[in-house]
């Protein structure tokens, strides 16, 4: 794990109560507007429409009885990322790159749902619920606004895991304060709003507001997002902008809770992580069907979530661009008739990259009354759906003709579909990426391997409670539970020494726990078996400097950058670690450099402030200080730097003012007392000057500021 330098607080947990404002009524338009709701890792079996008698989810159950259901709608691939490149661009995975996360990006070279109706003149916007889907994976082209700062300015490290996702309320205040900006501005101009609600991810968290109360659990999450969802209809029914908006409402994938052994998503491709609600309300439907009229029946056409994009142009009334591969569900969404017959793919390339087990893709093709879904691994498996949807009864040795037909059938559509030169989409994984994906549940988050499909390694079902141990090992040291969780990690590596995941958990933890010696083994046994991921060196390279082997430290640092050229930390580590050896002019360029990778980094910022400063240029550092502060204001190092600075500019009002803000913050902080002390001193007030003292002495008696102020205070009279 990588040392923290300083606490970055995680983002606070709103409620829905109050939040959504009433927009102006919109004047007439041609073309209708697109809302697109995604709904991630939520099963279909977990909503009331689809047969769950349990559920609280009376606003989709409505909106499906208004529009049109799917009963047999698939995902692509049962991970956020891959699932959301195909949902944007209506392409396969093998065709648009995007394979598994982290460690993948979607290329520019495809057209999105996005980049299509910026350029038809939409305003087109997104609010994210998870920084796992962030910007720099590249489902950003064509929105206008890209809400997805999700934990300030810089989010590295998650001391709360609430700090890695918005509440569903945050993404419909959020989504409603850009709709209601769009329309004072554009009133008659089209919009597409896509909104990603990640409630329904671990860790489940309990809300309050929105209508009711809803606990911690899968269920619960389930049930606020619908609430949230039932004020967001109304709230458009309201200002005149639901007619006329088509709605898709889709899960990216569902979740395993532990059938086949798997209790979240990612390993495995059957039913309960890769068949989605789909949900669909044309525009021009009105709001009667809110109030529960329309279809008691899903339409059982076969559909994959490929689909969502052409089938959401030709709503519009728009071109479909060649690019696009999926099939667009016009006459199953107008109610007129059946659309082409067309199977459902779905893959996952994450049990090779993450763990180098073998990946698995799957088919499923037939009809409505004989569903039948063949899964391509080391021991294929093939399942009745429509007979046993919980895929219990495996029928591929008792059914070989059929298997073998639907392997070629799955090999003919691959062929078809996927392009001559196989699309390079992926993309380093710093160390922040990284632990982000593995505390949010993804046990041994890609580290490297190359996404080809083979079925000549360890079958994913053969190893599933290896991953489930390495989860919960994960779960208990999230828990602070390090005993444990030691246990149980070395337990793991007892049986298999070089899997990566568990030993950089380890040396987590032995970083955690001031083990430092330990850590620096674990981590070079890590190196060793993972020569390919990067993180491994930065978290080597903390344990050398803080061990005082600082020449290994700078040659780590750069390995990391090496192997991973975009990422700006390395760098930043690089240029803080050169500062305090005294290379400044190494570590200036190091940290400016990191700064053009990621602009607004507080913590480069401030290192480079530092040698400004040292180098007698204090303007220039007061501008690097200010930057810092305002990137992320609960950071004591810029702003005690920029009081200094502001001291040596002969600034002491600004200094007073920033350090009376920084002790309402930081009331224990005896340097802030210590130029607080300086600057009340020169600006002629005594006896302000003389109480900073003596409250900076009092938290320490060494501080030389406080000390030099006191000395002063005793030469005048």
């Amino acid at each position: 794990m990588e040392a923290m330098r300083f606490y970055l607080p995680g983002c606070a947990l709103l409620g829905l109560a109050g939040v959504l404002a009433l927009a102006p009524p919109a004047r007439a338009q041609a073309r209708p507007n697109l809302l697109l709701i995604t709904l991630d890792t939520v099963r279909a079996d977990h909503l009331g429409i689809y047969g769950d008698r349990a559920a609280r989810t009376p606003h989709l159950d409505a909106l499906a009885r208004q529009g049109v259901w799917f009963e047999y709608a698939f995902t692509t691939v049962p991970l956020t990322l891959p699932s959301h490149a195909a949902i944007l661009t209506g392409t396969y995975p093998f065709d648009n790159g995007v394979r598994s996360q982290p460690g993948f990006r979607l290329e520019d070279r495809l057209p999105t749902l996005a980049t299509i109706l910026d350029r038809a003149g939409y305003a087109t916007g997104a609010v994210l619920g998870s920084s796992i889907l962030d910007r720099r994976f590249g489902l950003a082209r064509g929105f206008q606004a890209y809400d997805d700062q999700i934990s300030g300015a810089v989010a590295e490290e998650y001391e709360g895991l609430p700090a890695s996702k918005r509440s569903a309320a945050e993404v419909v205040r959020r989504g409603w304060a850009w709709l209601e900006a769009e329309r004072r501005h554009s009133p008659a101009r089209p919009f597409f709003l896509w909104l990603h609600f990640y409630d329904a991810h671990l860790p489940y968290l309990p809300h309050r507001g929105a209508g009711g109360s809803f606990p911690a659990t899968y269920d619960g999450e389930i049930a606020y997002m619908d609430a949230c969802l039932g004020r967001l209809f109304a709230d458009l029914q309201r200002a005149g902008l639901y007619d006329n908006t088509a709605i898709f409402v889709v899960a990216d994938h569902g979740e395993g809770l532990g059938d086949h052994g798997e209790s979240t998503h990612g390993f495995f491709i059957y039913d309960s992580t890769i068949r989605v609600p789909l949900i669909v309300k044309a525009p021009g439907a009105g709001p009667q069907g809110i109030r529960g009229a329309g279809p008691a029946q899903p339409n059982d056409e076969l559909a994959s979530t490929v689909d969502i994009a052409p089938t959401a142009l030709r709503l519009l009334d728009l071109p479909v661009p060649a690019e696009m591969q999926g099939t667009p569900r016009l006459a199953a969404v107008l109610g007129r008739g059946r659309d082409a017959d067309t199977p459902a793919y779905a893959e996952t390339f994450f049990p090779l990259l993450s763990m180098g087990w073998n990946p698995l893709r799957a088919l499923i093709s037939g009809p409505s009354g004989r569903l039948m879904k063949y899964i391509e691994a080391p021991r294929p498996e093939l399942y009745d759906l429509s007979r046993d949807p919980r895929e219990t009864r495996d029928l591929a040795a008792a059914q070989q003709a059929r298997a073998n037909s639907m392997l070629a059938a799955l090999d003919d559509f691959v062929r078809a579909r996927a392009p001559r030169a196989a699309p390079d989409s992926r993309m380093p994984v710093d160390a922040a990426t990284a632990r982000l994906f593995s505390s949010l549940g993804y046990a041994g988050a890609v580290r490297g391997g190359t996404p080809v499909f083979v079925t000549n390694l360890p079958d994913p079902k053969d190893r599933v409670h290896e991953e489930e141990a390495i989860l919960t090992a994960l779960r208990t040291y999230e828990a602070h539970d390090y005993p444990r969780a030691l246990r149980q990690l070395r337990a793991i590596l007892a049986s298999d020494p070089r899997q990566p995941m568990a030993l950089d958990a380890l040396g987590t933890i032995q970083f955690a726990e001031h083990d430092l010696n330990a850590a620096r083994a674990t981590y070079r046994a890590l190196i060793a078996a993972a020569p390919y991921d990067s993180t491994a060196y930065a978290e080597l390279a903390h344990t050398e400097a803080l061990l005082g082997h600082r020449a290994e430290a700078e040659r780590l640092y750069r390995k990391n950058f090496a192997l991973d050229p975009s990422n700006g930390r390395a760098l930043r580590e690089l240029g803080l670690l050169l500062i305090e050896d005294g290379k400044l002019a190494e570590a200036k360029g190091d940290l400016e450099r990191a700064l053009a990778l990621q602009p607004g980094d507080p913590f480069a910022l401030n290192g480079l402030g530092q040698i400004q400063a040292q180098q007698g240029d204090f303007a220039a550092a007061a501008q690097s200080l200010e930057q810092a502060v305002a990137a992320d204001a609960s950071q004591l190092p810029p702003r005690l730097n920029l009081g200094f600075v502001y001291l040596r500019l002969n600034q002491p009002q600004k200094t007073a003012q920033l350090m009376e803000q920084t002790l309402r913050r930081a009331p224990r902080a005896p340097q802030a007392y210590a130029e607080l002390a300086v600057a009340r001193l020169e600006l002629g007030d005594r006896a302000a000057a003389a109480a900073a003292v003596r409250r900076a002495l009092a938290l320490d008696p060494q501080n030389s500021l406080a000390r030099q102020a006191q000395a002063a205070l005793q030469r005048q009279p």
